[in-house]
């Protein structure tokens, strides 16, 4: 009877050891399919065996094979929608290679030229309202950088010019795959000019302007990564406020980058600034709390994305007017038509989503970039 005992116990003794050793391997399982996730490679069903357990470990196996499979879900869909984006790019391109381009007006550097010691001028890329852009080349770090010269009634305030250097300073500490990086702030022989991160696209603005209204997955492409931008950047304290198609470029593999970030500090309505904000000001992507000069927030990001959004999926705004003044007019009292009225193929929760951004007033917007991002999540 004692031996009987002994090996009883011994044999239990075993047995509790194999268990115990059976779950430690079991707990490493997960470990490793948490690890498969995060390099991107977990494979569907990899912990099923753990999965039949009927203890906590096995809850939580079925758990992480649910999340598991809804992030895949969430990024292969993603990758789709990027997929047409980059189709629509492509032809954008096209259109516009056989259209030809008029090019900018007046430059005030000439290819060639060495600018501020250390950059060569490649070519001019465009013009906006604060400036000209080229390509150039820094030679002490051998790398192409875009600059963005600054028109000189911008940086006539020395108050502004300040709470501008002050937002730049922000401003570049966004590091962020969806923004443009800004690199340097200076002046050289009378010139206030931006060296900034160098991207190869298209704006939103050419890419509607030559496919019309965009599919709904290269919408769906470009708002996630807006929403991305604008969530790295409003953890920084950093607003845009100057959010709108020719400021978000999209480079050959639907990439979405949005520029000048901090930039739009200078168009502020201010003493000696009025006049110079209201010409280079946006009036249709800018929201109501902005044009009635009051104090802005995320929020007013949050509005102008809303419109970016209306536009590319409707191919228009949700408001137009002849004027300046006819439109602010229109944003401050109008409710647009919802886009899945103007087309019928836009998803209904996007559409609501889009008017939710578009509420004059802010407190029934959409409140964080982060809660725009986790509702585009959930729409197809």
């Amino acid at each position: 009877m004692l031996l009987r005992a002994r090996l009883s116990a011994c044999l239990e003794k075993k047995r509790l050891r194999d268990a115990e050793k059976e779950y430690l391997e079991q707990v490493n399982e997960v470990i490793a399919a948490a690890s498969a996730v995060e390099a991107g490679n977990y494979q569907a069903g990899t912990l099923a065996q753990v999965a039949r357990r009927d203890d906590e470990l096995g809850r939580l196996a079925r758990i992480f094979d649910g999340m598991a499979d809804h992030v895949r879900s969430r990024e292969d869909r993603l990758r789709n929608q990027v997929h047409h984006l980059r189709d629509e790019v492509e032809a954008a391109r096209k259109a516009q290679a056989k259209a030809g381009d008029a090019g900018p007006e007046a430059a005030n550097l000439t290819t060639g030229q060495r600018f501020a010691g250390r950059y060569e001028v490649l070519g001019t890329i465009g013009q906006g309202g604060m400036g000209m852009v080229y390509r150039a080349m820094d030679l002490e770090l051998d790398e192409e950088v875009a600059i963005k010269t600054l028109r000189p009634e911008l940086v006539a305030d020395e108050t502004v010019l300040e709470r501008f250097k002050t937002e730049i300073r922000l401003a570049r500490r966004i590091s962020h795959r969806n923004v443009v990086r800004i690199h340097d702030f200076g002046e050289s022989a009378g010139v206030d000019f931006l060296t900034m991160e160098y991207v190869e696209g298209i704006t939103v603005r050419e890419l509607i302007d030559e496919r019309g209204q965009l599919e709904v997955s290269s919408t769906l492409a470009l708002a996630r990564q807006l929403a991305a931008s604008l969530e790295v950047a409003h953890e920084q304290g950093v607003i845009h406020r100057d959010i709108k198609p020719q400021n978000l470029l999209v480079d050959g593999d639907g990439i979405l980058k949005v520029m000048d970030f901090g930039i739009a500090r200078l168009t502020e309505r201010s003493s000696g600034l009025t006049e110079v904000g209201l010409v280079v000001g946006t009036p249709s992507y800018m929201s109501p709390e902005q044009m009635l000069a009051e104090d802005i927030d995320v929020r007013s990001d949050l509005y102008a994305a809303g419109v970016v959004l209306y536009e590319c999926l409707t191919g228009r705004l949700p408001f137009d007017a002849i004027t300046p003044v006819a439109m602010i007019a229109k944003v401050l009292s109008e409710t647009p038509q919802a886009p899945n009225t103007v087309v019928s193929d836009v998803p209904p929760a996007l559409s609501s989503l889009v008017m939710q951004l578009l509420a004059k007033d802010k407190n029934e917007r959409v409140q964080t970039a982060t809660a725009l991002a986790a509702q585009l999540d959930g729409i197809g």
